[in-house]
């Protein structure tokens, strides 16, 4: 195995390592080894190497449209980063398997390609030049070896998985190392050399440093910029105060095998502050604050996840299983945290119902730009003297009953007016505005509240016997502190999923249809028994062998055949009447640059040319060509003018 070769494997396999990908790993390895040890070769045109160009450019755009409209994803560059390997596979594939092991650079770049510089030639022309001269055709075709750029590539890929440890960084600076040491001038000095390269390790190792903290500090101030507002468990932003419409994809998030509808708590959030809230209590620890006594209820959640992924749970969530290698992390106020997850997980729920913790004084604060709607909505309700239990029930039928949910966001800009505007006249907005007006409300009557997000499980797939979680069921809600633990207080009419459902997008069927293949597919991938693990890594290795051993032995036991002469494939090519161009080439009566055939042999006036012209004319353009007899003439009457045209210049 040559070193090119070598860092080509090293580069997949650091891939399909840290992006989870080994399916894909050893089925590219797979087709390597047999392009590198197998006798299979073809003799590729440019054309054909363009094709395959165009395929992986094809695949870029199919890759785009599945993340940004079948599948949208809050990180559509890195997954595209992510499959760059598969994506530029059949242009790898290209080049191992032609007879040339090497790859037009215009194959990547269309800018490269110019008209007629594919044309298909099955071998080199015995007049190259001379033709060169006459259409322009043949061109020289600047060729790279694209094994390197793509190791390259795919140590590239292999940092879109964003794995929070040095490893990834050691991979590349070894690959690159590798490859830089490979191609170094061999009169250069060693020590200078190694110098060079051990600097430029250590200025991208402190830049790779200073850029995780940046990237740390940016995430803790600035997580409204960089992250989503529906998993952030520190700190939520609401669309009250925006315009427009509110929309939210039909995208499957994960899929729930429960007994029944309930409420997915992901993060609550105790500080108002207009537009936004916030978490009061922004350390995460090991120790879940539930405890696993009493009766507990059990739901399994079937889910792809990030590196880092808040999870949607039930209230008093005390244990879960399956997610043994990942860790998890709680807050007080309810948001778990997994870090390190496997890509697909599936994995099981106990919980008690009912989330415990004692409130502070900040869920008992007003904001008093709201107080003047608080106290008239208050007394409207009667709600002095009454029970916490009555006064949020009191709160959801106030709420169930005289507004309307509705996904227009309002044309008031300011977050506070909307909130007032919304209470007291437009009296319908989305599921934010009843949360918010419900902590207020029940903050303003004495009970200790918090705004809670997550999402609603109520989409039910007889089919595959599971509930489906869309990021349009995301949903905002009132959690109270009554009668010793919190409690769910979802104030917003029920019609809200219904109208949800009805502005669901003509591309749902489709968008599930793909939905579905991709989680059985990672159903399969990351869920099959431990007996078929081995053999499907063994599996490669014995194809890779087997096809090494047939090799071997084909070119020990077949002879040696030679090369049969290959029709060309442009028709007149091979014509005898370029013999005689090529004689008058260094002299005076030589043909001028862009100077036709025809131009040229009557600017020489010389009869025997005129008919030997015309009948290269027909051998070159005629779609009917010459009879035989024509063309041994052609050849004949060549080979005589160019014999005396030889033994003319001898005499003088």
């Amino acid at each position: 195995m040559n070193k090119n070769m070598l860092f080509l494997c090293f580069s997949l396999l650091s891939w399909g390592w840290l992006s989870q990908t080994w399916l894909a790993t050893f089925v590219l390895l797979l087709a390597i080894a047999i392009g590198k040890y197998s006798a299979w070769r073809w003799r590729i045109s440019p054309r054909q190497f363009y094709r395959c160009g165009d395929l992986s450019a094809l695949l870029v755009i199919l890759l785009l449209l599945d993340v940004y409209i079948l599948q949208p994803t809050d990180r559509p560059i890195f997954v595209l980063l992510k499959w760059l390997p598969v994506v530029f596979a059949p242009t790898l594939f290209a080049q191992l398997f032609s007879n040339t092991q090497t790859l037009p650079l215009a194959a990547l770049l269309y800018s490269l390609r110019k008209p007629g510089s594919a044309e298909e030639f099955d071998s080199n022309p015995p007049y190259a030049s001379l033709y060169n001269r006459e259409s322009g055709v043949i061109r020289l075709l600047r060729e790279i070896d694209f094994i390197l750029p793509y190791a390259a590539l795919t140590v590239l890929s292999a940092g879109a998985a964003n794995v929070q440890s040095p490893v990834y960084f050691i991979i590349a600076a070894t690959l690159f190392t590798g490859i830089l040491w490979s191609v170094r001038p061999k009169h250069s000095p060693v020590p200078l050399w190694l110098l060079c390269i051990g600097l430029a390790v250590a200025v991208s190792h402190s830049g790779y440093q200073g850029l995780k903290r940046l990237s740390a500090t940016l995430e803790e101030e600035s997580l409204e910029w960089l992250g989503d507002r529906q998993t952030d468990p520190f700190k939520g932003q609401t669309s009250i105060g925006d315009v427009g419409e509110l929309k939210l994809s039909d995208k499957i998030q994960f899929r729930v095998r429960a007994d029944g509808q309930l409420l997915l708590h992901q993060a609550s959030y105790d500080l108002y502050l207009g537009h936004n809230w916030t978490a009061s209590t922004r350390l995460f620890t090991a120790k879940n604050p539930v405890s696993e006594n009493g009766k507990l209820h059990k739901l399994e959640i079937l889910q792809q996840l990030d590196h880092q992924s808040v999870l949607a749970l039930p209230d008093g969530t005390a244990k879960i299983t399956g997610l043994d290698d990942a860790d998890l992390q709680y807050t007080e106020l309810g948001a778990v945290k997994a870090s390190l997850p496997p890509r697909f997980a599936r994995y099981q729920v106990f919980y008690t119902g009912q989330r415990t913790g004692a409130p502070s004084q900040l869920d008992l604060q007003v904001p008093e730009q709201h107080l003047d709607w608080l106290q008239q909505v208050h007394g409207e309700l009667k709600m002095e003297g009454q029970r916490p239990e009555a006064i949020a029930e009191r709160i959801k039928i106030y709420f169930q009953s005289n507004f309307f949910y509705s996904l227009y966001l309002g044309s008031q800009t300011d977050s506070d007016l909307a909130l007032k505007d919304f209470m007291l006249k437009r009296k319908s907005g989305h599921c934010e505005y009843f949360a918010v007006a419900t902590v207020l409300l029940l903050r303003h009557s004495g009970i200790p509240a918090r705004l809670a997000n997550g999402y609603a499980i109520n989409e039910y797939d007889s089919r595959q016997g599971l509930y489906i979680v869309r990021s349009r069921h995301a949903h905002a809600w009132a959690i109270a502190y009554i009668n010793g633990v919190w409690q769910a207080v979802d104030s917003t009419p029920s019609q809200w999923l219904a109208m949800e459902t009805e502005h669901a997008s003509l591309w749902q069927p489709l968008n599930d249809w793909w939905s579905n293949c991709m989680f059985y597919f990672s159903q399969w991938q990351f869920q099959q028994n431990a007996e078929l693990e081995l053999p499907a890594l063994l599996l490669p290795v014995f194809l890779v062998w087997w096809i090494y051993s047939a090799s071997q032995k084909l070119n020990r036991n077949a002879p040696l055949k030679k090369t049969a002469v290959l029709k060309t494939a442009c028709q007149g090519f091979d014509s005898e009447f370029y013999l005689i161009e090529q004689c008058l080439q260094n002299t005076g009566q030589a043909r001028r640059h862009n100077e036709s055939i025809q131009q040229w042999v009557g600017r020489l006036q010389i009869p025997a040319l005129n008919r030997l012209y015309k009948l290269h004319y027909r051998l070159r353009f005629d779609p009917v060509g010459l009879s035989a007899e024509q063309r041994q003439l052609l050849q004949q009457q060549a080979k005589e003018w160019t014999d005396d045209f030889q033994n003319n210049a001898a005499k003088h």
